[in-house]
């Protein structure tokens, strides 16, 4: 399996290969854009982002700077953090394991677990490690000075960065409905995270990273939801991602129910005023193989699943389950294609995104992909 090379620039002018495929960069951060909860969210300060991808870092440091900033005019609110201490009485409960194989009785000690309050909190780290993350990929001397000195004030504070190497994750921080006043700069730095480190997965060496070709469809399939639920809710549609279809058995054996598979759709969109649906499924390989007499064609099996699903979520009681269609998208570069069919009253069809393009065009053919199933 090829590994995709993540390279990070300031500029966003480096490339990802996948597949044996150039993507620039920039179309990548856009990808993890339009997969983030952050583009969901639609802060006003964002809107066209999507045009100048390569400026996104520049914009988030902007926002976590600024942010930080006015948060450090006053004291930083501390919370309860789970600590593990060696004291000399005991504090919370105790961790036999430790105590023993260090042998600290001997030495008066005793290995605690407790809660303390601390502003080194997992969003308070999750800021500081954003800051330091996104101040290499800023074009901009100056707002990559101001983001490292932000960063070195909360550390002064006893602020820690998230261990990326042990797996810790900025998913630890929860946003509630309680955070409206940092929400946004929340899911700035989650964002930022992920533009430096692509998955939270680390590697050796300065701004590099990688992905497999298994995580890139990951990406590709997130991109992919977020970008309908942003722009459908506008149009009043109804997006879910990982949405079950019930296969609906009848007449089974006995043991069915514990071999049965779950049937799971990619992107679900539901358009209740047009009383239109489109099931779509996210591919990561190319949209046309080798066929009989070196034909090239359309993958049969997975137009045969993409039609069992459309099959499956048919009921007497769901309207807009009887002309309901499916949509195969592939990612590309330098190719295009779009094609479609009906059959048994669903309209079919599989549709390639070039990632090569610009930003807008990638926008654009989004867009277009879905016109002939939602109108």
């Amino acid at each position: 399996m090829t590994v995709p090379i993540w390279t990070t620039t300031a500029a966003g002018d480096g490339v990802v290969v996948a597949g044996g495929v150039e993507i620039p960069l920039r179309n990548v951060w856009l990808l993890l854009l339009y997969a983030s909860e952050f583009y969901r969210s639609g802060p006003e300060a964002f809107d066209g982002i999507e045009e100048y991808p390569e400026k996104l870092p520049e914009l988030l440091a902007e926002l976590l700077a600024a942010s930080t900033e006015d948060r450090l005019r006053r004291p930083l609110t501390p919370s309860f953090a789970p600590t593990a201490r060696d004291l000399s009485r005991v504090r919370g409960g105790i961790d036999t394991l430790r105590t023993e194989s260090h042998q600290l009785l001997s030495r008066g000690l005793v290995a605690c677990r407790f809660e303390e309050l601390t502003v080194d909190t997992p969003r308070n780290r999750m800021i500081r490690s954003a800051l330091d993350a996104i101040a290499p990929l800023c074009a901009e001397e100056e707002l990559a000075r101001r983001c490292r000195s932000q960063s070195d004030r909360l550390a002064r504070l006893g602020v820690g960065v998230l261990n990326r190497r042990a797996g810790e994750r900025d998913a630890q921080v929860r946003i509630t409905r309680n955070d409206a006043r940092d929400r946004s700069v929340l899911l700035a730095a989650k964002l930022a995270l992920e533009l430096a480190l692509p998955s939270g997965y680390f590697a050796q060496g300065h701004g590099r990273g990688n992905m497999s070709e298994r995580q890139f469809k990951h990406l590709f399939e997130r991109a992919i939801g977020g970008f309908y639920t942003a722009h459908g809710t506008a149009r009043g549609w109804t997006v879910h991602r990982g949405r079950k279809v019930d296969l609906k058995p009848s007449n089974a054996t006995p043991g069915l129910s514990a071999v049965l598979p779950h049937v799971v759709t990619d992107v679900w969109v539901d358009d209740a005023a047009r009383g239109r649906r489109l099931i779509l499924g996210t591919k990561f390989m190319p949209a046309l193989a080798g066929g009989r007499l070196a034909r090239e064609t359309l993958r049969g099996g997975q137009l045969l699943e993409l039609y069992a699903f459309v099959r499956a979520q048919e009921s007497p009681t769901d309207a807009l389950s009887a002309a309901a269609g499916g949509l195969l998208l592939y990612p590309a570069a330098g190719a295009a294609l779009s094609e479609s069919f009906v059959t048994a009253g669903h309209r079919l069809g599989a549709a390639t995104i070039d990632l090569s393009l610009s930003s807008v065009e990638i926008r654009d053919r989004l867009i277009a992909a879905v016109a002939p199933y939602l109108g």
